[in-house]
C-alpha cells in the first residue's frame, strides 16, 4: 500500500554542499531543475542534483542553487 502522506527528512545544501537547512519535511522530493522556497532565508533556490544516501535509515540530500528573492516565472 502506498502512503501519500508519507514525509521525508531531507538535507538541503548548496552546490558547495554545505547546509542551508539540515532537516526539512517535505511530502513529495523535488527534481531537478526545480525552484523551492525557504521562508527562513526567504529565498529561492533552483535544485541542482538530489542525492539518495542509504545507511540505517534512508537520507536525501538536496543540492541546490540560490535563486534570489524574485518570484521565478515560467
Amino acid at each position: 500500500m502506498i502512503n501519500l502522506f508519507k514525509r521525508y527528512s531531507i538535507s538541503i545544501l548548496n552546490k558547495n554542499w554545505q547546509p542551508i537547512r539540515m532537516v526539512a519535511k517535505v511530502k513529495h522530493i523535488p527534481r531537478h531543475g526545480e525552484f523551492i522556497y525557504l521562508e527562513e532565508t526567504k529565498k529561492y533556490y533552483t535544485v541542482l542534483n538530489v542525492v539518495y544516501y542509504l545507511n540505517n535509515k534512508q537520507g536525501i540530500f538536496i543540492i541546490v542553487e540560490e535563486f534570489g528573492n524574485q518570484r521565478p516565472t515560467n
